[in-house]
């Protein structure tokens, strides 16, 4: 993608989980720092974005796009009232209306889970562009867990990346035998993958997916993993789960997003040593291990297998998948 030339540089990369788009915003980032130029890059999950800071030199703004609203007023002098219900809408129709400093031009802008973005969203991004920078949209139509129309990008050359060179190939395998419609993705990494691990639960037993939730956390232990190489993922959201209020599952405390903010915007999180999160949370991360549980439908629809497919392919290496029994009998018989 870095090696095409073209003018005005407006790249839509279209492309699945694990085909590299991460890296790829990453290299233009560290490029466009190196060359001295400020660059943009802008997700919609805060967890990606706090994940991406840690990993780009300074010299450029890393933001997810509401926490880029909330920078951009308290630049402008505004101080937000997160008590306000409308806080937000005021915060994007700022944004996309208010002069622009020069400082709040970039040279480079890159838009990752360009999926979860609305039009509005890239109008106001565009505008923070400058007339020669250089811009990159990166999504991923099957992670859309949001229901949002396709943004309209006319004239943009769209790069399609249908190979996952992340997950292991077991995994894809079985993604493309549960998809309800035929899945184009090349199964490329060089690694087969263990079994994956399924472990059932009567539903609404919500003490036995507690039990085999814990039992996934011993398996993986058990092949070698510390509890930071596992990211426990719950099929529900936060105000859902089951899972994702606890300070601790047995013995293991968990790590996970409390639902607060900080006087600055950050999230707090429960101390604990092992990573807990909502699909819709983790979605743009990956871990060596994923045990992904709360997994519960009756029937295996777009919005389930959308679930599935981005909860599935954030395992590098294991993956274990905590289920109701209802849901189960969906995949059984289509394991590698």
């Amino acid at each position: 993608a870095r090696k095409l030339e073209f003018s005005p540089f407006r790249l839509r990369v279209t492309g699945t989980a694990g085909s590299g788009k991460t890296r790829l915003a990453l290299a233009e980032f560290q490029a466009a720092v190196a060359a001295g130029l400020k660059p943009l890059y802008v997700c919609y999950n805060r967890p990606l974005a706090d994940h991406v800071q840690r990993l780009l030199p300074a010299g450029g703004r890393v933001a997810n796009y509401h926490q880029l609203c909330d920078l951009f007023a308290r630049d402008s002098g505004l101080s937000p009232d997160y008590a306000d219900p409308q806080v937000w809408q005021r915060l994007e129709t700022h944004l996309a209306q208010a002069a622009l400093p020069p400082e709040w031009r970039f040279d480079v802008l890159i838009v990752d889970e360009g999926q979860d973005f609305s039009e509005g969203w890239r109008d106001a991004l565009l505008r923070l562009l400058k007339d020669d920078g250089r811009a990159l949209w990166l999504e991923d139509p099957l992670q859309n867990l949001y229901a949002k129309a396709p943004v309209a990008l006319p004239g943009w050359v769209t790069l399609h990346a249908d190979s996952n060179f992340r997950s292991p190939r077991q995994v894809v395998q079985l993604l493309t035998a549960l998809s309800p419609q035929p899945l184009a993705i090349d199964a490329s990494s060089p690694f087969a993958g263990a079994d994956i691990d399924v472990l059932t639960w009567p539903a609404d037993d919500i003490g036995q997916m507690h039990a085999q939730t814990r039992q996934a956390i011993t398996r993986c232990l058990g092949a070698g993993f510390t509890r930071q190489d596992i990211a426990l993922v719950s099929f529900r959201g936060r105000e859902h789960s089951a899972l994702l209020n606890l300070d601790a599952l047995g013995h293991h405390t968990l790590k996970s997003f409390d639902g607060s903010y900080d006087l600055f915007g950050n999230p707090v999180f429960r101390d604990g040593e092992l990573l807990a999160e909502s699909v819709y949370r983790f979605k743009g991360q990956s871990a060596p291990a994923v045990i992904f549980t709360e997994i519960d439908f009756d029937t295996l629809d777009d919005k389930s297998f959308r679930k599935l497919f981005v909860g599935m392919t954030r395992a590098r290496l294991k993956l274990v998948l905590v289920m109701s029994e209802r849901s189960a009998r969906f995949l059984i018989d289509k394991l590698p």
